[in-house]
C-alpha cells in the first residue's frame, strides 16, 4: 500500500531589493508561488526555502534555510462553465524578508509530488517538485527579479494550439532571455536532511511539443500539435543581463514550472482579431507598440470565437506586476488595457499578456497574447514602413542589428537630428550590419542611401 500528495502544479520565486536593516548586507522580499490541485484537501501554511550561498552543494557557512509563512490563497483563474470544474487551480504565496551578504545565492524550494501521469515525465507521481532563483548581488546588490505576469494555466483542444504566454516584467529595465529548461526535483525525498539537496533534472523529461519559444518576449507560440492527450510539463528560465562596465553580465534568474493539459474537446479557442493604439487605425496584435516615460496608452483590444454562441472575457494579471496598467471590458468582444507608463520608467522593451477565454464547457479554452510596448525617451514616428524601406531586425536592437540594401551600397546612420552617427556598405548579399560601441544613446535611427532615400528605421534601446 502507498499514498502520494500528487497536488502539485507548478511554482516559482521571485525577489526584490527593499530597504536593509544591517549595514552593508542587502536585503530582500522573497515571494514563493505555488500553483496547486484543488482537489488536494491538505495545503502546508509554511514552507521551507533554502538560501545557498555559492555554488550548488558547497559547503558554505553562509548558506541557510528558512521557514515562510502563507500570506495570501486564492483561486486560480475561474472558469465560466457551469458544468466544468469550477476552480481548475489555487493559487498560494509565501513570502518573507531576508538578508543576503554579498554572493552569489540560489533560492530554491522543493514541495511534494507533482501530478500523476504528466505525459512528457517518466513516472511523475514519483517525483518532486523544485523550483529555484538566482541572484548575483557581488555585482547588482540593487535588483529587483523578472516577475512573471499571468498565472493562466491553459487547457486547450490538442489539435488547435493557441498562443500562450511566459512574458515577464524587469522593473529595472534589465535585458531578458527566455528558454526552456528541464524541470528539476531533488532525489530521495523533500523533507529533512534531503530538503537542502541539490536538485537534478527530471529523468525521462521530454520537451512539451506544442510550443515554441520567443526568446526575446516569452511568448510561446504554437507549434504543430502532436502526442497524446492530458497534462504536460513546461518549464522557462528568465534570465537577466545588465551592461556593467562596458559588458552584459548575468545578474540573476527565475524559473517557472507549471504543467498544462490537452483535451479532446470540439471547443475552439477565441482568439485576438486586432487592437488600436489611442484611437487610431486598428493593426495586428503582434505588432510593437510605441511609449514613452510619463505618456498614458490605451488600447482596444477585439476579439472574436469561432464558436457563435459562446460568450467571451477578458483577464490579465500583468497589472498587479507592471506599474499603471489596467485592464477593463468594453463590450462582450472588447476590452481596453491602459497604461499610465511611470516616467522614470527606464527606455526597453516590455512585454504584457492578455488573455481572452470563453465559457465552453467542461474547460474553457484560451488565448494568452503577449504584447510588446517599446518605450523610448523620443517621439516616434507611428507611420508603417513603406515599401522601399527594409524591415530591420531585430526590433528593437541593443548590440546588433541588420537589413537589407542593394549590393555593395554605401549606407548612412543618423539620429532623430539627422547626425551622422556612422558610416556602412552593404555585402554582396545586400545585408548590412550594424554595431554600435555601447555608449550608443537610446532612440531612433535612420539608415539612407547616399541620394537621402530611407532604407531602415532602427530603434535602439
Amino acid at each position: 500500500m502507498a499514498a502520494y500528495a500528487t497536488h502539485n502544479r507548478g511554482s516559482d520565486i521571485s525577489y526584490t531589493s527593499v530597504a536593509s536593516t544591517t549595514t552593508g548586507v542587502p536585503r530582500y522580499h522573497v515571494v514563493v508561488r505555488l500553483f496547486v490541485d484543488p482537489s488536494n484537501p491538505v495545503l502546508s501554511e509554511i514552507i521551507q526555502l533554502l538560501a545557498s550561498h555559492g555554488d550548488c552543494g558547497s559547503a558554505s557557512t553562509s548558506s541557510f534555510s528558512t521557514t515562510i509563512n502563507r500570506q495570501q490563497f486564492s483561486p486560480g483563474l475561474l472558469q465560466s462553465c457551469t458544468t466544468g470544474l469550477p476552480t481548475p487551480y489555487n493559487v498560494s504565496l509565501y513570502e518573507t524578508d531576508l538578508d543576503l551578504p554579498t554572493g552569489r545565492w540560489t533560492l530554491s524550494f522543493t514541495g511534494e509530488n507533482r501530478l500523476a501521469n504528466i505525459v512528457n515525465v517518466a513516472n511523475s507521481v514519483n517525483t518532486n517538485l523544485s523550483i529555484s532563483a538566482y541572484l548575483d548581488n557581488t555585482l547588482a546588490a540593487q535588483d529587483a527579479s523578472p516577475k512573471f505576469e499571468s498565472v493562466l494555466m491553459p487547457s486547450f483542444n490538442g489539435t488547435a494550439v493557441p498562443p500562450y504566454s511566459f512574458s515577464a516584467f524587469d522593473t529595472d529595465a534589465d535585458s531578458l532571455r527566455y528558454e526552456f529548461v528541464t524541470p528539476q526535483q531533488v532525489a530521495g525525498g523533500v523533507l529533512g536532511a534531503n530538503a537542502g539537496a541539490c536538485s537534478q533534472v527530471l529523468p525521462g523529461y521530454q520537451a512539451p511539443p506544442h510550443f515554441t519559444l520567443n526568446s526575446s518576449t516569452g511568448a510561446l507560440v504554437p507549434a504543430t500539435p502532436s502526442g497524446q492527450q492530458g497534462y504536460y510539463a513546461a518549464a522557462v528560465r528568465v534570465s537577466e543581463y545588465r551592461r556593467l562596465g562596458g559588458q552584459w553580465q548575468l545578474i540573476g534568474y527565475v524559473v517557472r514550472d507549471l504543467t498544462y493539459l490537452t483535451v479532446a474537446s470540439t471547443n475552439q479557442a477565441p482568439t485576438f482579431t486586432s487592437l488600436s493604439v489611442n484611437g487610431g487605425a486598428a493593426q495586428q496584435p503582434g505588432q510593437p507598440i510605441a511609449a514613452r516615460p510619463g505618456q498614458t496608452v490605451r488600447l482596444v483590444l477585439t476579439a472574436a470565437d469561432p464558436d457563435a454562441s459562446q460568450q467571451l472575457r477578458f483577464a490579465s494579471d500583468a497589472p498587479g506586476v507592471v506599474p499603471g496598467l489596467s485592464l477593463s471590458t468594453l463590450s462582450g468582444t472588447q476590452a481596453q488595457l491602459t497604461w499610465q507608463v511611470p516616467a522614470t520608467l527606464p527606455p526597453g522593451r516590455y512585454a504584457v499578456p492578455v488573455a481572452v477565454l470563453d465559457n465552453g464547457c467542461p474547460n474553457n479554452a484560451s488565448e494568452d497574447r503577449t504584447l510588446v510596448f517599446v518605450v523610448t525617451n523620443q517621439a516616434l514616428a507611428t507611420r508603417p514602413a513603406t515599401n522601399a524601406e527594409s524591415q530591420a531586425y531585430p526590433v528593437p536592437f541593443r548590440e546588433q542589428v541588420q537589413f537589407q540594401a542593394a549590393p555593395g551600397q554605401a549606407i548612412t546612420l543618423v539620429d532623430a537630428l539627422g547626425r551622422v552617427v556612422a558610416r556602412l556598405s552593404a555585402d554582396a548579399s545586400g545585408r548590412v550590419l550594424w554595431q554600435p560601441g555601447a555608449g550608443l544613446p537610446a532612440g531612433l535611427y535612420l539608415a539612407r542611401a547616399t541620394d537621402g532615400r530611407a532604407l531602415a528605421r532602427l530603434l535602439h534601446e
